[in-house]
């Protein structure tokens, strides 16, 4: 009976004390669903200079032009490797005559080899009485002579041959491989002036070392942010919540929203992604934080702009259902 007792109280405790537990309120920012992300290209160099960007807060079409990188060093190997792969084209034409009139030598001396073994294999198969023995061993020994010579032209003819194959093929090869390199820095120069792929609003990015925004003149490492285009067609809601209350949050709740631009207003947002790993936010301390992604359950009629601050609540009665 007692532990009965027990237990009805633990219910009751529980209930009362879920039910009374304060909504959890977080802090967020829009972000639009349609996203594109400029980061600093990869080259030769370890580093690259911002040489320009678009001004903050721009609305950008596709096709223009939002960001420069410092091209300084690629136009300069692309201009001298241009000249070096221009200048080995011709060098291979040259050779190319060279090594095929060398072929045709070839080819004329074992014709002419060819004709003197014909010829002394005539004059030595000839049989008559007219012709002294010592006459038909200089024949039979002009024969074996023609057929060497005749060997040594077969074998300059292989050897001229394979040479020119050698010889073009590595000539090929080395303008193959120039060419790869100027179509690479040709790539390059493309990535190193960034073109708006959508339609959007155009926000500049911290550099990760002192948290301040990216402009002109701006060093950077490869793959570092610099800015995003964001589209203003659609809209989902970026908030964080603090280590500890993450349990208390799952994929699928339902929180009340505002927009600090427009405080009189709420909208219903559901919790549609949580990441899994937390990370610590700049200036909010030692804890770290889990960011969740909110979806709209209906878009607001409002004027919306990327990175507008959002207030995000859980009402209890949510929380109480995740535990």
């Amino acid at each position: 009976m007692n532990r009965l007792l027990i237990s009805i109280i633990i219910m009751c405790c529980s209930q009362k004390t879920f039910a009374d537990a304060p909504p959890l309120i977080l802090t967020g920012k829009l972000s639009s669903s349609n996203v594109q992300t400029v980061t600093a290209p990869r080259t030769d160099r370890w580093q690259i200079q911002v040489q320009w960007m678009i001004e903050e807060g721009s609305v950008v079409s596709p096709g223009d032009v939002i960001t420069v990188f410092d091209s300084g060093s690629v136009d300069t190997q692309l201009e001298q490797n241009e000249d070096n792969l221009a200048t080995q084209q011709l060098s291979l034409k040259t050779e190319t005559m060279t090594l095929d009139q060398a072929v045709r030598d070839a080819e004329a001396a074992l014709n002419v080899a060819d004709l003197q073994v014909e010829k002394a294999r005539i004059e030595a198969s000839i049989q008559t009485n007219d012709i002294s023995d010592y006459d038909k061993g200089q024949y039979k020994l002009a024969l074996e002579r023609a057929l060497v010579e005749q060997f040594k032209a077969q074998q300059a003819l292989q050897q001229k041959q394979s040479e020119r194959a050698t010889s073009l093929e590595k000539a090929q090869i080395e303008i193959v491989k120039l060419e790869e390199t100027i179509e690479y820095q040709r790539y390059l120069l493309t990535r190193l002036q960034v073109k708006a792929n959508i339609s959007g609003v155009v926000s500049h990015m911290y550099h990760p070392w002192n948290n301040e925004k990216i402009t002109a003149g701006t060093t950077l490492r490869a793959a570092m942010k610099v800015m995003e285009v964001q589209d203003t067609s659609g809209f989902n809601i970026d908030a964080w919540v603090h280590e500890i209350d993450a349990d208390r949050i799952q994929a699928g709740q339902h929180a009340t929203v505002t927009l600090d631009a427009y405080p009189q207003q709420h909208f219903r947002a559901t919790v549609a992604t949580i990441v899994s790993q937390p990370a610590k936010k700049s200036g909010w301390g030692d804890s770290a934080y889990y960011q969740l992604q909110l979806a709209f359950e209906s878009l607001p009629q409002q004027k919306l702009l990327p990175g507008m601050s959002v207030r995000v609540v859980f009402p209890s009665k949510e929380l109480a259902h995740a535990n």
